[in-house]
């Protein structure tokens, strides 16, 4: 009796799906992807309540790159960056401190090293981050 609710839950979720897609245009996809973004904060609030220290210590460490309290500053944020769960899961490689401390538009290259950044734009993400 259970394997068959369950196997008419599924089946009715699955209908519902592909009647949302055709009808309206994939709501359904956003309000999954919504649902699982909202999730992902709240698994990684920690995290993310991280974010306005790092960026307060990048800015510190684009001041004073190039020394040696530079580097050991970077050497400790790229340690602490790239442990980070949600870097591990949306950034194709590890992110170094230092080399952004270097180019022009760091938001630029780390959207390039984390290609899930490339649909928030540097003014979107400030705001998030003065909201955090």
């Amino acid at each position: 009796m259970i394997p068959r609710i369950v196997l008419l839950g599924i089946t009715a979720f699955a209908v519902f799906g592909i009647a949302d897609a055709f009808l309206y245009k994939g709501s359904l996809a956003s309000t999954v992807q919504n649902v699982k973004s909202s999730i992902e904060m709240i698994a990684y609030t920690d995290e993310i309540s991280e974010i306005p220290n790092v960026v307060d210590e990048f800015l510190y460490l684009r001041t004073i790159r190039g020394t040696e309290g530079g580097n050991d500053l970077a050497a400790k944020m790229d340690e602490k960056i790239n442990n980070f769960d949600l870097v591990k899961m949306y950034c194709n490689q590890r992110i170094s401190t230092l080399e952004l401390a270097y180019v022009n538009d760091p938001y630029e290259k780390l959207q390039q090293l984390c290609p899930s950044l490339k649909s928030v734009s540097f003014s979107k993400a400030a705001e998030l981050f003065r909201l955090i």
